[in-house]
């Protein structure tokens, strides 16, 4: 793909492309002809600046100066300040793989597509993100003549992999349209970063497509590798990648910032005396290992051509891309660059980045879409999703027979002394207030299932069927043993709604967790409930997670009203916690943390490792000494996995877990584990998410005794889909 950073300005700052990349010092095939770095982009060709970079180019164009002549561009820089841009382009494993170990004439053929996709991308980049800042503070943008670059070409990783990339050098400056040198305006190429990724992705499998005639294998994340390929070829040639995820995990660190500290932590010299048939004799023994011979190479080219896409197919993309599983699906709104990387990514064989980008005008002047202030779009579709949701909610006084009569109401709430003011307000508003929609806005640890068990005890008392339904099975048990109600996934109950299902004449629906249900689904639930004369009480938290399919009614809903409150923390008893979370639910991480810290209940330990054996140890002393329930989270499926198997020692060693029974690919059940089912299976009564401890294990299956006392039996088969042990997450 494409990342990207920035160069500093100091009196060495090019220096370093001058010794380690211009001179091809980073490269394996030094003095072979392929490390010089060549001019490019429309700016250096108004400089006149073409063919290869002389070696104190680089150093000049990164001190504001002309290459050739050392003119000052623009004003001098000064130290500390951004002198330009680091774009790197990377082709897929595979392709690097194929370059590697292919004949000469395949390799050649690799490179130069690469480097075709690379000034595809940079064309792309320089359309749309080559703007020049002008006025106090960069006030005023600008549109840029074109960007001065180098680009310097590279065929291995610091590991010794056949890596193909290309660094593109972008100086800090560019022309206006008055022809006076100023400073880009960063933050463009970042917000274009990505979809300059995807472009050069795209171009680059066209390329390899016609000029080799590879074929692809599904396009993920805008980048595919090549057909025939294998995914441990792919990772057997990884090494540097693994170098930085054994430092990320040492460290516990996940973002993309973190790979790139480690990536130049990691960084280590490379020899340079390996000469360009050692290497690729290296590369051949260790492809052959991973089961691929240079012999292979020939049949992963020249196959049948995937079928170029036609009008009918672009057509029914656009139809797609501006339905609900498109563009809209996950967000509410999207942008020009959000359409061109849906176009690149449908391009399975590749597309240049002109035909990509007519693709996307041609979905953008579509009347289905809804231009918003932002410079965003929207579909007509959603919009009219939303304001039919909202208009049903302003209307308080429809006919609605899912009202609880006021002495039932009361006679509830008397039988549930310890409800605070707050909640029976609640109550009383939920059930007996005017309008079909309710809203109830309520922070985690306030309370809110005890005070939609009394609303579920007043309809009950009034007659009134009442139905819970959750994004996740389960949320729905949660909600279901908490307040006494059935329950349902949202998934399920849209699938029967979308049947011949419907919902009793005058029922009650609850969407818990609403604040993470999508527009569509909360539309189609409340539709349900107005064509049934019912109500429909949607609980959540417009703080807390956000949807995961393209969502905001909820806030909106919760803005417009009627909207029920809660506030009060009830969960936690110390009012500095109580404080703390408020801060958290604000956004105001830093006093979040800073408040735990000063109450020591943040636990620091040197390393990742260090990290979860102390909360293990600490989930051991509260368990055996205490006699407590501690719950050991993550974030990581890795990390739970590492905390359960500590956990899993502890119980070994005190005699609390049996032999391994039953094992899986990847795990082993003894009895005494504690286990969590992770899919639902309605054959076998199973819902996502029900928790207990195994009481036998054989080959055959397991028995479970659920954290609610009943017993479930599961076979062999499904044990495979149990997450074991989940201390990590339970």
């Amino acid at each position: 793909m494409l990342s990207l950073g920035k160069i500093g300005a100091a009196p060495d700052a090019g220096r370093y492309y001058v010794r380690q990349v211009a001179s091809g010092a980073e490269d394996y095939y030094a003095g072979v002809g392929e490390a010089p770095g060549e001019w490019t982009g429309s700016g250096s060709e108004d400089l006149g600046l073409r063919g290869q970079v002389p070696e104190d180019g680089v150093t000049r164009l990164l001190a504001a100066q002309h290459p050739a002549t050392g003119k000052q561009l623009r004003t001098e820089l000064k130290p500390g300040s951004v002198a330009g841009f680091d774009l790197c382009f990377k082709a897929p494993k595979s392709v690097g793989l194929v370059f590697g170990i292919a004949e000469e004439d395949v390799s050649a053929q690799v490179r130069d597509g690469h480097e075709a996709a690379v000034r595809e991308a940079l064309g792309y980049l320089e359309r749309e993100a080559c703007i020049v800042r002008r006025g106090k503070g960069g006030a005023v943008q600008l549109r840029g003549r074109g960007f001065v670059a180098a680009a310097f070409r590279h065929r291995t990783s610091r590991a010794g992999d056949p890596l193909l990339h290309t660094h593109v050098v972008v100086a800090n400056q560019a022309q206006g349209p008055d022809g006076r040198w100023t400073a880009l305006f960063g933050r463009a190429i970042y917000a274009h970063a990505k979809t300059a990724g995807y472009v050069y992705q795209a171009a680059l499998r066209e390329e390899l497509s016609d000029r080799l005639g590879v074929r692809w294998q599904p396009v993920r994340s805008g980048t595919a590798d090549i057909e025939g390929v294998s995914r441990s070829a792919v990772e057997a040639f990884s090494r540097r990648r693994a170098e930085i995820l054994a430092t990320m995990d040492e460290r516990g660190e996940h973002t993309a910032r973190a790979a790139q500290v480690a990536a130049l932590d990691t960084r280590r010299t490379k020899p340079h005396d390996v000469d360009h048939r050692s290497l690729r004799e290296e590369w051949r023994e260790r492809a052959r290992a991973c089961g691929i011979r240079e012999r292979d190479i020939p049949a992963l080219l020249h196959r049948e051509p995937a079928p170029l896409l036609t009008p009918a197919d672009i057509e029914s993309e656009i139809r797609r891309l501006l339905g609900p599983e498109g563009l809209t699906a996950q967000a509410s709104s999207f942008d020009r660059r959000d359409v061109v990387r849906a176009f690149a990514e449908h391009a399975r064989a590749g597309a240049a980045s002109q035909d990509v980008e007519r693709r996307a005008e041609l979905l953008l002047a579509r009347p289905e879409i809804a231009g918003l202030d932002d410079g965003r779009w929207t579909t007509h579709e959603l919009l009219e999703t939303e304001k039919r949701l909202l208009d049903a909610a302003s209307r308080t006084t429809d006919r609605c027979d899912a009202a609880s009569p006021a002495e039932t109401t009361e006679r509830a709430i008397r039988d549930r002394p310890t409800l605070s003011d707050e909640q029976v307000d609640a109550v009383r508003q939920i059930t007996s207030g005017p309008g079909s929609v309710q809203v109830l806005r309520a922070p985690a640890g306030t309370g809110k299932t005890f005070a939609l068990d009394a609303a579920r005890d007043a309809w009950e008392q009034a007659g009134v069927p009442v139905l819970g339904c959750a994004l996740s099975a389960r949320a729905a048990c949660e909600l279901r043993d908490q307040a006494a109600l059935p329950t349902t996934t949202i998934a399920r109950l849209r699938l029967a709604l979308d049947g011949s299902a419907r919902l009793q004449p005058g029922s009650v629906l609850i969407v818990d967790e609403a604040g993470m249900v999508g527009t569509r689904d909360l539309a189609a639930l409340t539709d349900a409930a107005l064509q049934a004369n019912g109500r429909i009480v949607l609980v959540g938290d417009d703080r807390q997670l956000p949807e995961i399919d393209a969502g905001g009614a909820f806030r909106a809903l919760a803005e417009q009203g009627p909207t029920s409150e809660l506030h009060e923390v009830r969960r936690q008893s110390e009012p500095w916690d109580r404080d703390a979370l408020a801060q958290l639910r604000n956004g105001k991480v830093e006093d979040f943390v800073r408040a735990y810290l000063e109450h020591d209940r943040v636990v620091l330990a040197p390393t990742a490792p260090g990290a979860r054996d102390a909360l293990v140890q600490d989930w051991w002393t509260d368990r055996e000494e205490h006699g407590g329930s501690s719950l050991m989270l993550a974030n990581r499926r890795s990390d739970v996995a590492d905390l359960n198997a500590r956990a899993r020692q502890h119980l070994r060693a005190a005699g609390q877990l049996g032999p391994d029974a039953l094992t899986t690919e990847d795990r082993a059940f003894a009895v005494g584990d504690r286990v969590i089912t992770t899919h639902n299976d309605r054959r076998l009564g199973v819902h996502n998410g029900q928790a207990g401890q195994l009481e036998r294990a054989d080959r055959t299956g397991v028995l479970i005794r659920l954290d609610d006392h009943s017993e479930l039996k599961l076979p062999a088969h499904y044990a495979h889909e149990v997450e074991f042990p989940r201390f990590g997450g339970q």
